[in-house]
């Protein structure tokens, strides 16, 4: 970073108070009050502490994509989108991407490694997307599907992927975000 940009960085807030709201499996949300170390304002955020995510570029023996669709409960409709899902308390990201691949499509890779990591939504999550590579996939057995799941694949080259996004058949953002920065690595 520049000179001239590190001069623009905001001052951290000072955390004074912090108060769960709401907890369920996947996220718990607090009430967080924050103040200004320069002009001491203050205000409420809401925060919800979640679980990392980690997303799966999984190409198979012939550089083809695999994708997934399921239905979505928060949208009511089917999504396009990479493999992927909650890495569990202390799991590598690496090996949580392997599980969710295995579990999602009955696909599996030896050569697997993590790509970067991102924040899906800093302002109201403190997760981190964690998108991993595994390359030269095989199909070794049946999904492993969690009760509530119904899961489709297919394969796609990245050419199709990316003409999938601009046409709104790909519209996860999490899954364009994976795509976007996979392209941009090779």
């Amino acid at each position: 970073m520049n000179e001239t940009m590190e001069n623009l960085l905001p001052s951290p807030w000072t955390l004074n108070v912090k108060k769960s709201i709401f907890s369920c499996p996947i996220f718990q949300l607090f009430e967080k009050k924050y103040m200004h170390p320069i002009d001491h304002r203050s205000g409420n955020f809401y925060v919800m502490d979640m679980a990392d995510w980690v997303q799966v570029i999984a190409l198979t023996p012939e550089n083809k994509l695999i994708l997934v669709q399921q239905f979505r409960f928060g949208t009511e409709t089917f999504s396009l989108e990479t493999p992927g899902g909650l890495i569990e308390k202390s799991e590598d990201p690496v090996i949580a991407g392997l599980r969710e691949l295995r579990e999602e499509t009955g696909y599996s890779s030896e050569n697997a490694h993590l790509l970067t990591s991102i924040y899906p939504n800093p302002a109201m999550q403190n997760n981190r997307l964690h998108i991993v590579v595994a390359q030269n996939c095989q199909k070794i057995g049946p999904q492993q599907l969690d009760p509530n799941e119904e899961i489709t694949c297919c394969t796609a080259s990245l050419p199709e992927c990316l003409n999938q996004i601009k046409s709104g058949v790909i519209n996860h953002a999490i899954a364009i975000a994976t795509l976007l920065i996979y392209q941009l690595s090779i």
